[in-house]
């Protein structure tokens, strides 16, 4: 197994996986670019993870 090239791991020197984050919304499930602008309690869902927070190359594993 190899480290996921589409989720970020916390310390790249350190970390031989990654973290298993969906990198469209940084893990949190939400559209990153609506936050700002969503009424709050109305965010709408990461168009990538369908609001998982998982990185869907690795299914949040980190390693592929």
């Amino acid at each position: 197994m190899a480290r996921c090239p589409d989720c970020y791991a916390s310390s790249e020197e350190i970390e031989l996986v990654g973290d298993g984050k969906c990198r469209e919304c940084l893990g949190t499930g939400k559209d990153q670019s609506l936050i700002d602008s969503a009424v709050e309690g109305e965010e709408e869902a990461c168009w990538s993870c369908r609001g998982s927070g998982m990185c869907q190359t690795c299914g949040g594993t980190g390693e592929v």
